[in-house]
C-alpha cells in the first residue's frame, strides 16, 4: 500500500499540536481552599460565609470552597507555600511583607480592612502614666515583627524618640496582657476584642491607639498559582467580598446578629468595636505608601533580611 506523505504529515503535525495544546492547559481546579477567621472582626468574611455568598459566584465555574481556618499569618503563608490554601481574605501587612522577604510566593490581591483603632498602647487602669512620654525606659510587651511593633514605633517616632528609649518585651498579646496585670511589664500593645473587653471592665487605661498614626490595615492576599493560574477564581471571590461589604451597609442590626455569633462576643461589644474597622478593598497611593513605610521598618530593624519590593507583590 502507497502511503500518502503529505496527509499523513499532516496528520502527525495536527495530532502534536492538540497533544501541546492538552500539555499546556492548566488543569481544571474543583475546590477553592480559603481562610476563614471571624475575629478580631473580619465582617465581610463572616457575612460571605453565613450568606454563602463566594459559594454563589463559584457555582457557574463549578468550584466548590473549603474554609480553613488558622491562628496567624504564617501559619496561612506556609499553607499557601505548601498548596493548601489559595487565597487568604484576611492577612496582616507585617505578616505579608516578612512572609515575601522569606521567599514565600504570593501576591496582594487587594486591601481588606483598616482599623487604627483596633491597636493600642495600654497601661492597667491605675498607672500614673498618661501620655507616650511617661513610659519611656519602662517595659512594653508585644509581638515583635507585628502591626503593633510598628505602631508603637510610630507613637515613639512622634515624640521624637524611638524604640531603643523603652525596653520591648517579646510576648504574643495574651501573655503580654497577662504580664501587665501581673505587674511584670509597665505596658502592653493590644488589639481588639481584648481592647475593648478590657477598657470595657475597667481594668486597662488606653495610652494611646493608632487613628491618626498608622493605617491599621489587613489585605486580600493569594498564591501565585492561583494568581498565574486561576485568575477567574479571584474575580469571582471580589465579586462575593464586595457583596459582603454591601450586605453589611444596607443591613446594620442584621450584621450586628451575625458578627456576634460567629465570634462568640456579647452584642454590647461587638457594636463597640465595629465602628473602628473599614472595609475597602481599594489599594490606593496612601495604602501602598504605608505598605513601603512597613517595609521599611521591618528592614531597618532586622526583622527581614532583605527589602521588599512592595509594587511588585501587587496582583495588577
Amino acid at each position: 500500500m502507497k502511503l500518502n506523505w503529505n496527509k499523513t504529515l499532516l496528520s502527525i503535525v495536527v495530532l502534536l499540536v492538540l497533544l501541546g495544546s492538552v500539555v499546556g492547559a492548566q488543569p481544571r481546579k474543583t475546590t477553592l481552599n480559603v481562610s476563614y477567621n471571624p475575629m478580631p472582626l473580619n465582617v465581610p468574611s463572616i457575612v460571605a460565609k453565613e450568606k454563602n455568598l463566594l459559594e454563589d459566584e463559584l457555582a457557574s465555574l463549578g468550584v466548590k470552597v473549603n474554609y480553613r481556618q488558622f491562628l496567624a499569618g504564617y501559619q496561612m503563608t506556609e499553607a499557601m507555600a505548601a498548596g493548601e490554601l489559595d487565597l487568604s481574605p484576611v492577612m496582616g501587612g507585617t505578616s505579608t511583607l516578612t512572609s515575601a522577604a522569606g521567599g514565600r510566593n504570593l501576591r496582594i490581591v487587594a486591601a481588606y480592612g483598616r482599623s487604627p483603632g483596633g491597636f493600642a498602647l495600654v497601661t492597667k487602669a491605675d498607672s500614673p502614666a498618661g501620655g507616650v512620654k511617661d513610659l519611656l525606659g519602662k517595659r512594653i510587651a508585644l509581638p515583635v515583627g507585628t502591626e503593633v511593633h510598628y505602631l508603637l514605633a510610630k507613637l515613639l517616632e512622634q515624640e521624637g524618640k524611638s524604640l531603643a528609649d523603652v525596653e520591648v518585651v517579646n510576648m504574643l498579646v495574651p501573655d503580654g496582657v497577662s504580664a501587665l496585670m501581673g505587674g511584670h511589664v509597665d505596658a502592653a500593645m493590644v488589639v481588639e476584642p481584648v481592647l475593648t473587653r478590657l477598657s470595657s471592665a475597667g481594668q486597662i487605661k488606653v495610652i494611646r491607639d493608632g487613628v491618626g498614626v498608622f493605617s491599621g490595615m489587613t489585605l486580600i492576599t493569594a498564591s501565585d498559582a492561583l494568581v498565574s493560574q486561576h485568575p477567574e477564581l479571584i474575580e469571582a471571590f471580589l465579586r462575593a467580598h464586595n457583596r459582603a461589604i454591601a450586605y453589611i451597609e444596607a443591613n446594620p442590626e442584621e450584621t450586628l446578629a451575625l458578627v456576634a455569633e460567629a465570634t462568640g462576643l456579647p452584642e454590647n461589644i461587638v457594636q463597640r468595636i465595629m465602628p473602628k474597622y473599614t472595609f475597602d478593598p481599594t489599594l490606593d497611593e496612601g495604602a501602598l505608601s504605608s505598605l513601603m513605610d512597613t517595609a521599611d521598618f521591618l528592614y531597618a530593624h532586622e526583622i527581614i533580611r532583605r527589602p521588599v519590593d512592595v509594587e511588585a507583590l501587587l496582583w495588577r
